[in-house]
């Protein structure tokens, strides 16, 4: 379920930090973001959602739902 929300900057560029350390850990392991994943990765960014809501996604795209 999307829920937006209300964000500050500060949050915002926290989420920010956070998607990109997920993105350089997944680099590092040999893994890249499908094109899917950046776009709901930058709608959590943007505070259209909780960071429970990307997981489920992410894990829901790969049948870990």
């Amino acid at each position: 379920m999307t829920i937006a929300m209300t964000i500050t900057a500060a949050e915002r560029d926290a989420r920010r930090r956070d998607v990109a350390a997920a993105a350089h850990s997944s680099a590092m392991e040999g893994l890249e973001a499908t094109a899917e994943y950046r776009a709901d990765a930058e709608a959590y960014v943007d505070g259209q959602f909780d960071v429970d809501e990307l997981v489920r996604r992410t894990r829901a795209r790969y049948g870990l739902a």
